[in-house]
């Protein structure tokens, strides 16, 4: 009993201390929410990030905004290492949602339609909010792009690329992905 206590101890101040830097840089975290280690802090604000409560963010991770982006993930939710998630408008993680290792969520793209310009000068697209609801997973090396809006508990299958939206209780796969059951 005693030593569990410790451990929870040792466990809780290693992710204050971790998440000081993130808390400096304008970022909300909720109650025993934790961000894993290595996550970027070089040239980038959390100013409008919020994390819920009882959130967990893996190592490595890179969570940005861009001029006025928004990034909320909601309660309960945890995120694997080496994810991506870049706002340059809004992006939305629902409740209990489980995002795997090495996915991209992203709501905006480099512009690269200028010919004078190589894409690397152009900048980015304007953003469109994505959306991902209440209690979905979504599955390693996955990417969400913009303007995605996933309904309440939708199943992304690993290595897919979702190009359009998908209402609740679906099971979705592939690249691009598309619908391979109903759940409900």
């Amino acid at each position: 009993m005693i030593k569990s206590r410790i451990n929870k101890f040792i466990i809780n101040a290693l992710g204050f201390i971790v998440s000081i830097p993130y808390k400096l840089k304008g970022g909300s975290l909720g109650y025993d929410s934790f961000i894993g280690p290595g996550y970027r802090l070089y040239g980038v604000s959390f100013k409008n990030v919020k994390i819920g409560n009882q959130c967990l963010i893996g190592n490595n991770s890179w969570i940005q905004t861009i001029g006025k982006g928004k990034v909320t993930i909601k309660d309960g939710t945890s995120i694997g290492r080496d994810v991506v998630i870049s706002a340059a408008k809004n992006i939305v993680i629902g409740k209990k949602t489980l995002i795997s290792y090495r996915v991209g969520v992203l709501d905006h793209n480099h512009a690269f339609f200028d010919t004078k310009l190589p894409p690397i000068d152009q900048g980015i697209t304007k953003g469109e909010s994505v959306i991902i609801g209440d209690h979905c997973f979504i599955g390693a090396n996955s990417f969400i792009l913009p303007g995605i809006k996933l309904g309440k508990h939708s199943i992304v299958g690993a290595n897919s690329v979702v190009t359009k939206s998908f209402p609740r209780y679906n099971i979705i796969a592939g690249n691009p992905a598309r619908l391979i059951r109903k759940i409900k």
